[in-house]
């Protein structure tokens, strides 16, 4: 196929399992910030309980389904593990200390930061308008942050917050599939990964939480829902899909992610937005779409495919 025929030859050529897959990750992903910001107790209690509820769905998942757990798999998902651990603690402290939108946009600026290290990790070349088109998302993204300030509860620390929690979340999510591409079958990689993840997060929760004894009903059904959603859905699908579907085709995908939370977020939460807010968010969306077809036209994969599952 010629390298330069674009995207959607690419995707033709692609298993539409594994396409529909990662859409069905990143809506449940998105759906999972709704739920999230719906929650009536602190962020320690909601990572506490969303930890509790959802190591032993993926244990499950990972002797039902996949290759079980064993000393070698938890010696090959620590380091992910920990990475996991901290992105999911400032993952869910950003979407409550900022409106969704910001945060949603905010961690979409991952295919950048795909693009900025892959260079480096894996001799990829950076060329000149992927460096433009990085830079436009940015300015786009502080677009977003600065028009949202006054009308929907968006505040700079949670927008921190949410920068920080893309710089980890892109570590694991290059770890993930490097140990994909590796054979690790992908709900024993999970299994691991929520074990070792755990590790840090209750004690985090358990010692930081003024809320574990207030959660309500409506808490709870918002806790399963992100464990079934965001959890096995989410990070079961985008983990099994990624042995076969490219980093740089999953962030194009993952674009999908702040459209869903923002209009759950209008529609449900009363979360209000701006012609400005909307005008910089279009410009991220835009500008990322534009940064990871070009990409796509010269390298298939960050990472070779070597073992599928």
């Amino acid at each position: 196929m010629n390298p330069k025929s674009g995207v959607g030859p690419r995707l033709r050529g692609r298993d539409d399992v594994h396409l529909i897959a990662a859409v069905l990750a990143v809506v449940a992903w998105g759906v999972g910030a709704v739920l999230n910001k719906s929650m009536g107790v602190d962020t320690p209690a909601i990572v506490f309980y969303r930890m509790v509820v959802g190591v032993p769905m993926m244990v499950f998942m990972a002797w039902r389904f996949g290759t079980g757990i064993d000393r070698r798999l938890m010696r090959i998902t620590a380091l992910p593990g920990l990475l996991f651990s901290l992105s999911f603690i400032t993952g869910f402290a950003a979407v409550k200390m900022t409106s969704i939108a910001n945060a949603t946009l905010v961690t979409n600026l991952q295919p950048v930061l795909v693009l900025l290290v892959a260079p480096r990790l894996f001799g990829e070349r950076l060329r000149k308008n992927q460096l433009i088109l990085g830079a436009v998302s940015m300015a786009g993204v502080l677009t977003v942050m600065l028009a949202a300030a006054p009308t929907s509860g968006a505040k700079w620390t949670g927008d921190v917050m949410a920068a920080v929690n893309i710089v980890i979340w892109t570590a694991y999510f290059l770890l993930a599939k490097q140990r994909r591409v590796d054979g690790v079958d992908s709900w024993s990689f999970l299994a691991g990964v929520f074990l070792w993840a755990s590790v840090v997060v209750l004690p985090f929760g358990g010692l930081a939480s003024n809320d574990l004894g207030a959660m309500t009903s409506k808490d709870w059904l918002c806790v399963i829902g992100m464990a079934l959603g965001p959890g096995i859905v989410g990070h079961g699908l985008m983990t099994w899909s990624q042995s076969h579907v490219d980093v740089t085709l999953a962030s194009i995908l993952g674009l999908l992610s702040p459209v869903v939370s923002t209009a759950l977020a209008w529609v449900v939460l009363g979360e209000s937005l701006t012609f400005v807010q909307l005008t910089g968010g279009a410009v991220v969306m835009w500008s990322l779409a534009l940064l990871v077809r070009s990409q796509t036209g010269s390298s298939a994969s960050v990472v070779p495919i070597r073992k599928e599952h």
